[in-house]
């Protein structure tokens, strides 16, 4: 389980290297995603390490919202303030970033089963 620990805090590391030594608008975070997806793409095959622990971090993912939760009690003057743009983050973009995935997703799935005929 540690070595799964330790090649997902790798991906992150690298990803933050990159965005902060190239000046990239993308967080660190994101290119240690995308990182690791082509990393276990060109592996085709997931370690059982890093099953184990991607398992355990999906298990308690719940856990990790309880602090920003918590953090949208003390923000009520700014969310005062901005109710309208957050109320149209929350209505528009959310299924418009739903459908937009939902498309992705399926080109994916088309794409990989073309390749793997």
């Amino acid at each position: 389980m540690l070595s799964g620990i330790v090649t997902l805090l790798s991906f992150t590391v690298a990803g933050n290297v990159i965005s902060e030594s190239l000046h990239l608008p993308i967080p660190g975070a994101v290119i240690g995603l995308i990182l690791l997806m082509l990393y276990l793409q060109l592996r085709d095959e997931v370690p059982a390490p890093l099953e184990k622990v991607s398992q355990f971090c999906i298990r308690y993912l719940s856990v990790l919202f309880i602090p920003a939760s918590v953090g949208i009690f003390f923000m009520t003057d700014l969310l005062a303030a901005q109710w309208l743009p957050i109320s149209l983050a929350l209505l528009v973009a959310t299924p418009v970033s739903l459908v937009l995935t939902a498309l992705i997703m399926q080109g994916l799935l088309k794409y990989f089963a073309r390749e793997n005929k």
